[in-house]
């Protein structure tokens, strides 16, 4: 059993708009079907191995859900510990993007830096390590221990490693640029393949490239979501989501709208390639500030309560911000069983038929760009699908 996939796109550039870009998803999102009839601690522990891509933040919300739905209330500091977990797997999905990725865009393209891509693994694993040795933050019901001096230390090698292969300054300046003069400065001495392709996008003209309208997902209302993900047209909503009638965008963009940099990337028709790349940048830039601020709130012992519906007893929620956006797990319990489990993710979201992704590709195909197909795959690479894609351009 697997839960990978893949998304196919194709682009007709002579097509009319609203026609010239075909997405089509073979994800397996009916795999949670198999759910049914288990206990929670038996799914808690195949999500965990379902899951390659974002494990964390899968298995995070595959308990937070199962423990809503059972009325286990754990630890804040264990709740903690499970964003720490979160954000230092999306500090490596998104260094490792960079490095493998955005690499091969380059006009002289180059392999990956094994050394880097090695250390953003390592230096996960070293923190998932000192947080939560014996690995039970993240199971349903879990509760830690974790090494203090450690940790810091291990937020240190994080940062020292993305100021060296990412952004080739101290991230406190980097978090300081907030226009695109800055951003452009900061590309200009190519020293790291970031630097390489923002400068490369600058000097070609990309930057708005794909620019379009962004509609980020609001705060849901709990059991509204909860009676959309479990009534009859759920394979549907789950398949090609939409919130109010609108496909919405759950993304590093759609997070960081409101941030200078992001808002002086922005045109008159939107966000551009430029903005989607450069959001990755600023969540990285961040990501040793976010956790040595979660590290400080690590030493409380209150328990906090699980917010349970009264409208909707014996089901759980919970709403997790992974690396490629926001991740929805819900389930239903009856007789201590699983009898219904629904995973809504980022991904089909972003690359709605509708979606953010098709807005941006269906301007790519319709500019006057002479290489659509590399900008096409860029943009896609940019959204970041969960799994592996193809682009066809006919």
């Amino acid at each position: 059993m697997t839960a990978e996939g893949r998304i196919e796109i194709d682009i007709y550039p002579r097509a009319p708009l609203g026609h010239c870009v075909r997405i089509e998803s073979s994800r397996p999102l009916s795999i949670t079907r198999q759910f049914t009839g288990h206990s929670p601690s038996e799914i808690a522990q195949t999500v965990a191995l379902l899951y390659a891509t974002c494990k964390a933040a899968q298995s995070v919300a595959a308990a937070k859900a199962l423990e809503e739905a059972r009325g286990i209330a754990v630890p804040p500091t264990t709740s903690r510990v499970r964003e720490m977990r979160v954000l230092a797997e999306a500090a490596r999905e998104h260094t490792l993007r960079i490095l493998m990725d955005w690499s091969q865009f380059l006009d002289a393209p180059q392999p990956p830096p094994a050394t880097e891509l090695r250390a953003a693994m390592q230096a996960e694993r070293d923190l998932a390590r000192h947080l939560d040795e014996a690995r039970a933050a993240l199971r349903f019901g879990g509760t830690f221990v974790y090494e203090s001096d450690a940790v810091e230390n291990d937020i240190a090698a994080c940062e020292a490693l993305l100021e060296r292969a990412i952004f080739s300054e101290p991230l406190r300046i980097w978090r300081a640029r907030d226009t695109k003069d800055d951003l452009i400065n900061w590309a200009a001495p190519r020293h790291t393949i970031a630097q390489r392709l923002f400068d490369q996008i600058a000097t070609d003209g990309l930057l708005d490239a794909g620019a379009a309208p962004v509609s980020p997902l609001p705060a849901f209302d709990r059991d509204r979501l909860a009676a959309r993900l479990f009534d009859d047209g759920r394979a549907h909503f789950v398949a090609a989501p939409d919130w109010e009638g609108v496909p919405r965008e759950t993304s590093p963009l759609a997070r960081s709208i409101d941030h200078p940099l992001i808002r002086a990337l922005e045109t008159g028709e939107g966000f551009g390639l430029g903005a989607r790349l450069a959001a990755c940048l600023v969540e990285l830039a961040n990501v040793p500030k976010r956790l040595r601020e979660t590290v400080a709130r690590l030493n409380g012992s209150e328990i906090a309560e699980p917010s349970r519906s009264e409208a909707m007893p014996g089901v759980g929620l919970s709403q997790v911000e992974a690396a490629r956006g926001r991740l929805v797990h819900a389930v239903e319990l009856a007789g201590g069983k699983v009898s219904r489990y629904r995973i809504l993710a980022p991904t089909e979201w972003n690359f709605h038929p509708e979606g953010a992704a098709a807005r941006g590709l269906a301007r790519i195909a319709r500019g006057d760009a002479h290489d659509v197909a590399r900008i096409a795959r860029l943009f896609v690479t940019a959204v970041d699908p969960c799994v592996g894609y193809e682009v066809r351009v006919h």
